[in-house]
Formats: C-alpha cells, structure tokens, sequence
C-alpha cells in the first residue's frame, strides 16, 4: 500500500524514489522487484535546534568575475559550450552507443592534458587496454592523461582531488555501494551525479559525465539528471556516416541551442567549420528531384540538399516516406502541389529525404521540399546555381522565414546567386522573390501557370 499524506513513508523503492508505508515486493510505479529497501532518517531533532544562522547578500554585491574557461582543443565544441569549459562546472554529453561520445571525450581529454592540465579518465565500461588501444589507433599521445577503470563511485572520490579535469564514462555504470538502488538505477544515478556536481563546485574541478539516451532520443535516469549540471549537450548523427553534430540544449554559462559541427575520421572527431561543403560536394549534377535550401541550425546557418523520388505505382494506395523530415507537413505539401499546381500525385510513390542524416523541421524548407517533389515527378533538374527558400501557407503562398538574409548570404556565398526566395527587400542582391507556389514553380519553368487562385 502506497504511503499517503497522514503517514509518511517508511520504505521508499530504491530505483524511482517511491515511497510506502510497509515493504512490498515489486514497486507498484516503476515494476521493479525487490527494489524497496527502509528509508534511513537522521534521529529526530527539534525545530529549534534545526535552525540554523545564514545571513543574506545583496545580490549586486556578490562577487561575479567572468568564468575561467579552459579550451577543450576543439573550436565547434568550444563554440557550442560559448567558449570552452567553465572550470567547478559539470557538462553531461549524451548520445547513442557508438555515436562517438568516448570519442569526443578521448580528444578532449588529450587536449586538455597536453595544455599543461591535469586530466583523470574514470571508465566504467572500458579496460585501460580498450582505452589506450582507441587512442593509439586514433594517434594521440595520451602521455598527458591519467586512466582509472572503476564504477565505485568512492574509489573516484579518493583519487581525484589533485586534478583539474574528471570524464566519467559513463554515469550509468558508476554507482555508491553505500546507497540503494542496482547499477544504472534511477537512484544511483541521481545520487552519483549529485556527488560530482558538489564535487566540482568545492574544488573548482571540470566534471565532464557521458551518458546514454533512451529509444525516444531523451538522457537515460531521472530528469533531475540534466537539471543538476551545469551544461547538457546531445551528440547527433548517423552512426554508419561520418558527420557528427553536437547541440547544446542548456548551458548555465553560455548560449543555448548553440550547434557545433565534426566529421569522425581515423584520427577520431575533428572540426568541420562549414558543414555546407559536406552536403554539396556529393550532389549530382542534372539529376531531377534535387533541391538545395538553407535551414536555421541552433544559431548558425547552413545549406542542405532535398531529394524526392518519385515513382509511378501499381497500388490503390501510395507509399509516402519522409526522413529527416515532418511526415505531417510534407504530407500538407503534397496536398498543396495537386491543389494549386493542378499535378496528381495519387498514382505515385513518393519518397523525400534530406542527405547526410540530418534532421529538420525548419518551416524555411517548405517550397525546397515542393520544388523537389514537381522536379521528380516532371523529371526535369534545376540548374545548379538555383537555391529555395521559404514557407508555404495552405492558401499557397510563400511566406518569410526567419534569419532569412543570413540563409541568402549562404546560399550566395555557395555560388547559388539565382536563388527563389520569399518577398522580401534582399531579393535585389540576386536572388528572385516569389509570392505564391505556383509563381515559384513558373519562375523555375516547371509549370506554366503562375494562377494560385483558390478553387
């Protein structure tokens, strides 16, 4: 029976914190099994004796000197951390198995080392042997950092005092044997991660903590995870391709949605400044259904390459396939093509994907995604100095987009000076302002009709 209100629990389950009034044999909020353990308490004391003397500060009197940073040794992972690593901070990277985030932090921590900074590798997961062989084979000299295989987090505690950097990989193999709770559980990973984060405030350490993310993409154990650090960044990308990104989704130091960009290569995770190049150096010339546009990205700007396929069908119903992309609004784009431009696409398959894993559901690609699905179904290619750009209204006209000088100037700064864009005043600088889908389609002569009229 679940404790309620007038009697405080006595036992609380050790993996999601739940509390009861008797001890039961599976948790009846989280299903696990014998995981309810009794709740120690400290022996009572009185409210008198509880209080405690604290004297307030006025706030604009507290000392706020700017944060001493250290370079991580890679200039997108600085730019998405605003600068670098704020020292006495905790940064946790999350990502999938595999994706690179030991990687990463091999890179950094051989960097930092080499800087002159005292660096401890803590692996939960991984051998010495495991570790020094990735860093070989990535040709580090890993002279400079110092590796200890543990998962008891007391054993960490004892031996880091003395450094000035602490990687954990990863905080859902560490945990206390003096608190409840198995391996990875809920509790354990809240009381670990708490520990280090008081930890690093008191000694002015950098604690950088890796950890997994579940299915639906989210950091794996409790959300109260991501609000004790300071700093939460998610490592993308398509395991089997080489570009990586990493994205900043808070930051108590610096700017969020930051986005920092790399490519995984033998020697690891190196910078990628302009990951416009990587989507460009790879489009086929002529081919039909190839569109390029610009998308907001956190706070930069790049470009990036729509394809559409498109396939006469057999079937009663269609096949529709959208990656990287809102299925719900392609399929409203779809429905706007047949309206305005008067083109069936019933009787074909359609398929969609913006290239190189990259996900997006930027507003700005709307026409980009219409214009690549009538090249497809017409066969017919765009030049390649053509970029598209804008948002579609269900009254088929083209709406701006935010940022939308910043995307003009990369598409221009790429080589595409005749690009279709929404009205807007920087249409002079080259690029052709369009009010309408059907407008955009003429200007590109795959329809003839620039008539949007509702019917």
């Amino acid at each position: 029976m679940k404790a309620n209100s007038k009697n405080s629990p006595k036992y609380a389950c050790g993996d999601c914190g739940s509390g009861y009034a008797t001890w039961l044999g599976q948790c009846g909020v989280c299903g696990g099994w014998n995981t309810i353990a009794p709740i120690v308490r400290p022996n009572n004391i009185s409210g008198a004796d509880k209080r405690v003397s604290v004297a307030p500060s006025v706030l604009s009197q507290v000392a706020n000197g700017p944060s001493v940073r250290i370079s991580s040794g890679l200039s997108e992972f600085d730019r998405a951390l605003s600068g670098g690593i704020v020292m006495g901070s905790t940064t946790l990277i999350g990502g999938e198995p595999g994706i690179g985030k030991s990687t990463l932090a091999l890179v950094v921590a051989n960097s930092i080392g080499n800087a002159n900074f005292r660096v401890l590798y803590v692996s939960g997961e991984e051998s010495g042997a495991q570790v020094a062989g990735r860093a070989s084979r990535m040709g580090l000299d890993s002279g400079a950092v110092d590796f200890l295989h543990a998962v008891e987090l007391q054993e960490i505690l004892g031996v880091v005092a003395n450094y000035d950097l602490l990687i954990v990989d990863s905080i859902q193999a560490i945990y206390d044997g003096e608190n409840t709770g198995m391996v990875g559980s809920v509790n354990q990973v809240r009381h670990c991660a708490t520990t280090l984060n008081e930890l690093a405030k008191a000694n002015g350490i950098c604690v950088l903590i890796l950890g997994h993310v579940t299915k639906d993409g989210s950091i794996a154990g409790p959300k109260l995870l991501e609000h004790l650090v300071d700093a939460v960044f998610v490592l993308e990308g398509e395991r089997s391709g080489q570009d990586r990104s990493i994205r900043c989704v808070k930051n108590r130091f610096g700017r969020v949605s930051e986005v920092g960009y790399f490519k995984m290569v033998n020697q690891g995770l190196v910078d990628e400044p302009d990951p416009s190049v990587a989507q460009l150096q790879d489009r086929l010339e002529g081919a039909s259904g190839s569109v390029i546009s610009a998308i907001r990205d956190g706070l930069r700007v790049r470009l990036v390459e729509i394809q559409a396929l498109v396939v006469l069908n057999s079937r009663e119903i269609p096949k529709r396939a959208f990656l990287g992309l809102s299925g719900q609004r392609c399929q409203v784009i779809v429905g706007l093509i047949e309206h305005f431009a008067k083109i069936r696409l019933d009787k074909f398959d359609i398929f969609v994907s913006l290239t190189g894993g990259v996900v997006s559901d930027d507003p700005g690609l709307d026409l980009g995604i219409a214009t690549a699905i009538v090249s497809g179904v017409l066969g017919l290619a765009l030049p390649q100095n053509v970029g598209v750009l804008g948002e579609l209204g269900l009254t088929g006209e083209v709406r701006r987009v935010s940022g939308d000088a910043e995307r003009i100037t990369e598409l221009q700064r790429h080589g595409f000076d005749r690009s279709i864009v929404p009205r807007l005043a920087e249409a002079s600088r080259g690029a052709r302002s369009v009010t309408t889908l059907n407008e955009a389609l003429a200007s590109l002569s795959l329809i003839k009709n620039k008539s949007s009229t509702n019917h």
